[in-house]
């Protein structure tokens, strides 16, 4: 026999289930990112100060030429801060290793994918410039981010079938 009261009418283990599925069933607002920067990721950092800790025995033992191997690192150090896409509600911002373009969404015709799976803009002037390391699985947020300049792609594709 237990010593502890027993309410049959109640289910106590229950009651935290239904007011978590009663708080899931409220609509969520979901916020909206002001903007989404696309560069490689900063752990890349890590290659680039392992190449420059093997250059350094090579540039103090070859003299004052020798100095000349630190370019190695400082070009790769370019390459993995430098190129990035940035995509707010007004345009699209790109830089490239050596050119940067802005759009307005309302200079653009769209987005295209290429066969090797890159994501490039076309622009109405009738230029395309491929958009560093977007890939097509980011065209969703980009859609959401853009503020309907740019149609979900995704949600075409289950319109359809």
């Amino acid at each position: 026999m237990s010593d502890t009261p027993q309410d049959s009418g109640r289910d106590d283990a229950a009651e935290p289930q239904s007011t978590e599925s009663a708080q899931a069933a409220e609509p969520q607002q979901t916020r909206i990112p002001e903007s989404l920067n696309f560069r490689l990721p900063r752990v890349s950092l890590l290659a680039v100060l392992a190449i420059a800790a093997c250059a350094v025995p090579l540039a103090t033992t070859a003299g004052p030429l020798g100095l000349l191997v630190f370019l190695v690192p400082l070009v790769l150090l370019w390459i993995v801060l430098w190129p990035r896409t940035i995509v707010d509600a007004e345009r699209i911002k790109v830089r490239g290793l050596a050119t940067a373009h802005t759009f307005p969404w309302e200079s653009l015709n769209g987005l295209a994918i290429t066969k090797q799976s890159k994501v490039r803009a076309s622009t109405t002037g009738g230029s395309e410039v491929t958009l560093p390391h977007v890939r097509p699985r980011d065209l969703p947020a980009i859609s959401l981010v853009s503020r309907g300049h740019l149609p979900d792609p995704s949600a075409q594709s289950t319109d359809e079938g």
